[in-house]
């Protein structure tokens, strides 16, 4: 299924040549940006209030920048690392944003994965284009797709993530991946629940997440949420839903973990790296948002 995108007249696209595009990641991993900026639109993203984009002229969700040779500096970088690395991909973009499509950055460095397969790749996305890569994916030995969600009601999605699929479809994603074989996870952040939130619905919520047979949940609250514009909250007061708090994110993994559902994925690493530790950085990663 189809569903809206941001109309490309309202996005400045720029060429840029990166001199790096691994970034050390204080979980001992790194972080990878196939892209700098993010057209889904997501009401909640934390990027535009960090810091350092918040010094920036360029208002968050009106620019992606296309890293030019990215692929081939991610070829060079990877065969430097001294041993077999934790790579998470992305977290301050979405790899599969619409631009994707066109410029093949990320699908690029996924070929490149492949002639590196000591290292483990996750990825997180919002976007059904992923599965244009499913082939190519499944061919990677340690390697993980993860949906980041928001909400279980498709028509708040609608509202809150303008520019991507709905709940519904994105779990629907994760199903015919792992029909595939590849492992998959769910990283539902932040959550916005029912209020009041019912037992009901995280019965019902953890049924419809296991049924995509994804291999794993991480959950978290609204990130800065002071920061969050005044209009976000109106939004789903209206819908009456609201952020969770970290007590219902509690009950809510109670439930996923009553059902079996893992809180953090494992794969088994090559043999020839057996003593490694085999966790992808499944969870919620410590953020790095540099491009």
């Amino acid at each position: 299924m189809t569903h809206a995108r941001k109309p490309e007249h309202l996005v400045k696209l720029n060429v840029i040549q990166p001199k790096s595009v691994l970034n050390a990641s204080g979980m001992g991993g790194y972080t990878l940006n196939p892209y700098v900026g993010c057209t889904v639109g997501c009401s909640y993203c934390y990027v535009p209030h960090m810091a350092h984009k918040q010094l920036e002229a360029r208002k968050w969700g009106t620019y992606v920048d296309i890293k030019e040779g990215a692929a081939e500096l991610l070829d060079r970088q990877l065969a430097r690392l001294r041993k077999p690395a934790r790579i998470f991909m992305s977290t301050a973009t979405d790899p599969y944003q619409p631009v994707e499509e066109r410029y093949k950055i990320t699908r690029r460095m996924l070929e490149v994965f492949a002639r590196h397969p000591q290292h483990s790749l996750s990825i997180l996305t919002k976007q059904s284009l992923v599965e244009r890569d499913a082939e190519l994916i499944a061919r990677l030995p340690r390697v993980a797709v993860g949906m980041s969600i928001s909400t279980m009601d498709d028509e708040l999605a609608r509202v809150i993530e303008p520019w991507a699929p709905v709940t519904s479809e994105r779990l629907a994603v994760i199903e015919r991946l792992s029909a595939r074989g590849i492992p998959t996870y769910i990283l539902w952040a932040p959550a916005i629940v029912p209020a009041p939130m019912t037992g009901t619905f995280i019965r019902d919520s953890i049924a419809a997440i296991i049924r995509s047979n994804t291999r794993g949940l991480s959950l978290d609250a609204l990130n800065y949420r002071a920061r969050q514009p005044v209009g976000l909250f109106r939004r789903l007061a209206r819908a009456r839903h609201a952020p969770a708090t970290k007590a219902q994110t509690v009950l809510l993994h109670k439930e996923a973990d009553r059902r079996g559902l893992n809180r953090r994925l494992e794969l088994a690493p090559p043999a020839e790296f057996e003593e490694l530790e085999p966790l992808l950085p499944f969870g919620i990663p410590e953020i790095d948002v540099r491009g």
